[in-house]
């Protein structure tokens, strides 16, 4: 196995992954703005979503780039995702508690399962 090539799938997923987060994130909120009734458990489950569909999202892509190792590479990208913006909201002050667990769960959970799919899906042939 070329670690060239597994540093290179693992950057590009993590990458995305945040960038799929932060999306999902944005739309989380644009969404809630338009109700004009949102509620911070609202807020939690918009927030657990989008960490769980950049986690899945990043996997996904490391996988398909590496074409191999797929939970692997999809639980590495889901925790590194995960621990990013997970500084990044320590930062600002955010405390650590069961839910910050949960959460790390969840992002690695959805990582593996991308990865998964990501290294299982067949090519198109023409």
């Amino acid at each position: 196995m070329n670690i060239r090539k597994i540093i290179k799938s693992e950057i590009f997923g993590i990458i995305s992954g945040i960038v799929l987060t932060l999306i999902f994130t944005l739309f989380g909120a644009a969404v809630m703005v338009k109700m004009q009734k949102f509620t911070y458990n609202m807020t939690m489950i918009f927030a657990v979503a989008a960490l769980c569909i950049g986690a899945f999202g990043g996997g996904y892509i490391a996988a398909r780039i590496n074409k191999s190792m797929g939970m692997a590479a999809g639980a590495v990208c889901g925790v590194a995702v995960f621990v990013i913006l997970w500084a990044a909201g320590a930062l600002m002050g955010t405390q650590i508690g069961i839910v910050t667990l949960i959460r790390g769960i969840a992002a690695v959970i959805s990582g593996a399962l991308g990865g998964v799919l990501g290294v299982n899906k067949k090519k198109k042939r023409k």
